[in-house]
């Protein structure tokens, strides 16, 4: 597939996303009579197809009618390689179309987010919003530690599951190499190593933090810092934002990760 479909692609199913947010958003319009009919078990048994984002005039879309019936805690089949989960749906980014509930679980790679400390599911879809300190309800004034961690990508890796990216070790070992000529100095902040060089400032620095369960790698900029997580014990690796003023919480944002997961994960059989 050419770079070209695959961004149109992704602009279509962005959009898609989008336009049914902000239907959600203008929920109070009147819902037309044959929708309103449906309940939320139609919704949860409703077959794999492509989402239905008509409306007619006046009236909300029937995709945003459907998503207002899912209860957020309702759980998803998702498989990661051997491993398999049942993620609640509002935890899932971005939410899943209506019509995708009953999908072929098997993915590649799996979005989830979340609010550090408490690891609550964000109120709506932040799809395409870029905020890490969104008001809700339950949460009107968020808290200088309350933060949304967007984990915008997560895979297993394993015999037979080969990694897409490198993993937390190899970006960690590579940067090492890379500054060793480079005025090179670990400083050890509260066990997340600081790799400072003669390129690092305040709007350009990296980090990391190695033991035999995890390793983590963050690069940050004046806003957010990315990171890269591996789950060594679960063979995942996971790529996630966090705000750069509590980027000092990462232990919250990464044994948060790995908290839900263990909630999530089904029995072996």
């Amino acid at each position: 597939m050419s770079l070209k479909k695959l961004w149109m692609g992704g602009m279509r199913f962005r959009t898609a996303h989008k336009v049914v947010a902000v239907a959600l958003l203008l929920f109070s319009s009147s819902v037309p009579s044959a929708l309103a009919a449906e309940t939320a078990e139609d919704v949860y048994n409703l077959p794999c197809t492509q989402p239905d984002l008509s409306a007619e005039p006046g009236h909300v879309g029937k995709e945003a009618v459907r998503q207002s019936l899912i209860d957020p805690t309702h759980p998803v089949a998702i498989n990661l390689g051997p491993l398999k989960f049942k993620i609640p749906w509002a935890y899932i980014y971005p939410r899943p179309f209506s019509t995708h509930l009953n999908c072929n679980p098997n993915r590649k790679t799996v979005g989830i987010i979340f609010w550090i400390p408490d690891l609550k599911a964000p109120e709506r879809d932040l799809w395409g919003v870029p905020e890490f300190h969104p008001s809700e309800t339950d949460r009107p004034n968020p808290g200088p530690d309350d933060s949304i961690i967007r984990v915008t990508g997560m895979q297993y890796y394993g015999y037979g599951y080969p990694l897409k990216e490198s993993s937390a070790d190899q970006r960690i070992d590579r940067l090492l190499r890379l500054y060793r000529d480079d005025d090179l100095v670990l400083i050890d902040q509260d066990r997340l190593i600081k790799m400072q060089n003669k390129y690092t400032t305040n709007t350009n620095d990296q980090y990391y933090f190695k033991d035999e369960m995890d390793s983590l790698m963050l690069s940050c900029t004046t806003v957010s810092c990315q990171a890269y997580l591996d789950l060594k014990d679960m063979n995942l690796a996971a790529q996630f934002a966090i705000r750069r003023e509590v980027f000092r919480n990462w232990r919250q944002a990464s044994q948060g990760i790995r908290a839900l997961l263990v909630r999530w994960k089904m029995a072996q059989q």
